[in-house]
């Protein structure tokens, strides 16, 4: 028996996927799939009717195919708001609207970041449908709504911005995805009022309600801030509390991934939960009814930390195995983790473009096949060392499989993540088990204070490890550029290298070695044609002035505050792009006034505010941009004996930005009619996003 022919779930999913892929890539082709997909139903079920010959059943294995591809393109398109009848936009972008909060609202420092379904806007008395999701921001004046509140909001709502930088993360497309579209700033208490009604489910009521409790819970009985945000992201799934340094910190040594509720954390739930009730397997319905309180008690773990992508692909594959084993059958693995995606996707098909929907399966798949090949190499001589192996072997498998998409999507590697695996899984483990048993026993006060003693500590311990492993030489390779081709080829070596290992086939070697040549050879094409480019971009970032000027090679920063940090965000895709990660120099605007800077391998000088670059002048002295005043005042400069703005050479182009930015234009108004006597439409804006 073929492979495939045992795996009847995954030759379902791949049709489906591909479907929901065309329509990622095509969005017009889902318009006409609703027909075909009826059409081919009609056709299997017309073939079956009939007595099955060789051609029947082959029509027919062809029919189920083009079905799920069809259901996937139909499922794509209805599952997108813009394809609706009723929507934010059809019903008016101005005015006074009924909204639903759908999401736990989440406090920022100025605002209050809210995601709620816009149900209808009133106009002169009448209701006009939206049903549509929108972002919503409230000054931290207005109260802070709960899931399930209905409002009645007055605002006026605008389009997700694209993003004002090149290469800077698109927010407006990740949005997109989850079928966001619009956003809206209300600052004027007066504006939102709530109409006593809420309208939260069963589930929602309980996730909001845990939550509170335990962000409660946890900050009265853990006093260190740094470990207060990570035991709450350990524990179920809180962030807002996680320093952004320390978030950094576990991301470059490889163990982000036990700050994110994932299939590790519902797995140690249930090896926690199914040891406890280890005297229900002698009872005569014992099986059955723990298999009842472990299905219960993870899926209300998974609400309680929010039903991502991972922990739905984690609840969904427990419970199968669990009912599969208390039905004495066994399922094969690759099946059961094909129906949880699927699962998944008939939820919203989008998260197929979800990083953590990837990043979860890929590491669940990669554990799942080379785990089977990679423990008998050692035979462990105790428990102790048998736990090691296992973690090693899980942390090798799970790299095997993700670092492609970690380099693809984050651009770096951490070179430790052996050691840094073998040391913060147990300790994090460690950390779930405490952090539950401080819920287990809150009302009695001397038990939670040991549990809480004993989680307080363990995270302490276990963000010193991170930090002093993050520190060591070499921890980490940072600023690698994979684009979607040499990704693909990523994945057709490792997997031709490991169908050479396992089937000792030549041919895996073969396919291996051409497709690293075709990396390769793409990476190396890349990097020759970036080299022979020299650019100065002007960066929007808000509230800083920072312009970059690079070789090709190198790259020179020369900004306000350039030892802030603030910029990276906002420079790190472009520096990453072009290959000159990280910035070779940094200088201050007020700083560059008075010194006298030769760098001659990039053919670049600074002198007293003017910089001569590859032959070219660009003054940014204080006589000809006036004097800085920090915050208050942005700098869109004039070059001097530069290649005109509507030059011809792109290479000698002065990048603006995107000119949808409406802050970006006025900064350039200011500035050019200051300074330059000039107005807004002599100025070329460079689109550097498509």
């Amino acid at each position: 028996m073929s492979v495939l022919k045992q795996l009847p779930f995954v030759k379902l999913l791949l049709p489906f996927i591909a479907g929901i892929s065309l329509v990622i890539l095509w969005p017009e082709l889902g318009m006409y799939s609703f027909i075909p997909l009826l059409a081919f139903v009609s056709v299997f079920v017309f073939l079956n009717r009939k007595p099955k010959s060789l051609l029947s059943n082959r029509l027919s294995n062809i029919c189920v195919y083009l079905i799920f591809i069809t259901f996937g393109l139909w499922l794509s398109h209805t599952s997108n708001p813009r394809n609706h009848h009723q929507n934010i936009e059809k019903a008016g972008l101005d005015g006074i609207y009924k909204i639903r909060i759908v999401e736990i609202p989440e406090v920022k420092l100025k605002t209050i970041k809210i995601q709620a379904k816009v149900i209808y806007r009133i106009d002169n008395n009448k209701i006009l449908e939206a049903n549509e999701r929108a972002l919503f921001y409230f000054d931290k004046k207005i109260e802070v709504p709960k899931p399930g509140d209905e409002l009645l909001v007055k605002c006026s709502f605008k389009s997700i911005p694209e993003p004002e930088n090149p290469y800077q993360f698109n927010y407006k497309r990740f949005l997109k995805w989850q079928g966001i579209y619009y956003q809206t700033f209300v600052r004027n208490p007066d504006y939102v009022k709530n109409t006593g009604v809420n309208s939260a489910t069963f589930f929602q009521k309980l996730s909001y309600n845990g939550t509170r409790y335990l962000i409660k819970l946890f900050k009265e009985n853990i006093h260190d801030s740094t470990a207060l945000g990570v035991t709450e992201a350990l524990i179920f799934g809180y962030k807002e509390d996680l320093p952004k340094e320390l978030v950094e910190s576990y991301s470059r040594t490889g163990t982000l991934h036990v700050l994110a509720v994932s299939g590790l954390h519902v797995a140690i739930v249930f090896l926690m939960l199914a040891q406890g009730l280890w005297f229900l397997d002698k009872w005569k319905y014992g099986v059955w009814l723990k298999t009842g309180i472990v299905i219960i008690c993870i899926w209300g773990y998974c609400i309680l930390t929010g039903m991502s992508p991972s922990i739905i692909r984690a609840g969904v594959m427990i419970s199968l195995v669990l009912v599969g084993k208390a039905l004495n059958r066994q399922a094969h693995i690759f099946n059961t983790v094909a129906v949880s995606a699927f699962l998944i996707l008939l939820i919203n098909p989008f998260w197929l473009l979800n990083v953590g929907f990837q990043l979860s399966f890929a590491a669940v798949l990669g554990i799942v096949y080379l785990q089977h090949y990679l423990l008998p190499l050692w035979a462990p001589p105790n428990k102790f060392f048998t736990m090691v192996w296992n973690i090693l072997i899980i942390s090798i498998c799970a790299q095997i499989a993700t670092f492609p998409l970690s380099l693809y999507y984050f651009n770096q590697f951490p070179n430790y993540f052996l050691l840094s695996n073998l040391v913060i899984i147990p300790l994090t483990s460690l950390v779930i088990y405490t952090g539950i048993g401080m819920v287990i026993v809150s009302k009695i006060p001397i038990l939670l204070f040991v549990f809480s003693w004993l989680t307080e500590n363990l995270v302490k311990l276990t963000n010193y490890l991170v930090v002093t492993i993050e520190k060591f030489p070499f921890s980490f390779v940072d600023g690698i550029k994979l684009n979607l081709p040499q990704l693909i080829l990523l994945y057709i070596c490792i997997s031709s290298v490991i169908y050479w290992l396992i089937k000792t086939d030549r041919r895996g070697l073969t396919y291996a070695l051409i497709s690293l040549l075709l990396l390769v050879g793409i990476s190396s094409y890349d990097i020759l044609k970036l080299r022979k480019e020299k650019n100065m971009v002007i960066f929007n970032i808000p509230n800083q002035n920072a312009i970059l000027l690079s070789d090709g090679r190198k790259s020179v920063l020369i900004s306000d505050n350039c030892n802030s940090g603030k910029q990276l965000f906002y420079i790190r895709g472009w520096l990453i792009h072009n290959r000159v990660w990280p910035v070779y120099r940094k200088y201050d605007f007020n700083s560059i006034q008075k010194q006298k800077v030769m760098i001659p391998e990039m053919d670049l000088a600074l002198s007293k505010g003017v910089v001569f670059f590859k032959g070219k002048t660009l003054n940014l002295s204080s006589e000809n941009l006036g004097k800085l005043r920090g915050t208050q005042h942005y700098i869109v400069p004039k070059l001097f004996h530069w290649t005109t703005l509507l030059g011809d050479n792109k290479y000698d182009t002065l990048y603006i930005g995107h000119e949808k930015s409406k802050r970006l234009q006025k900064k350039v108004k200011i500035f050019l009619s200051k300074y330059h006597n000039c107005v807004i439409n002599d100025v070329q804006y460079i689109d550097l996003i498509n």
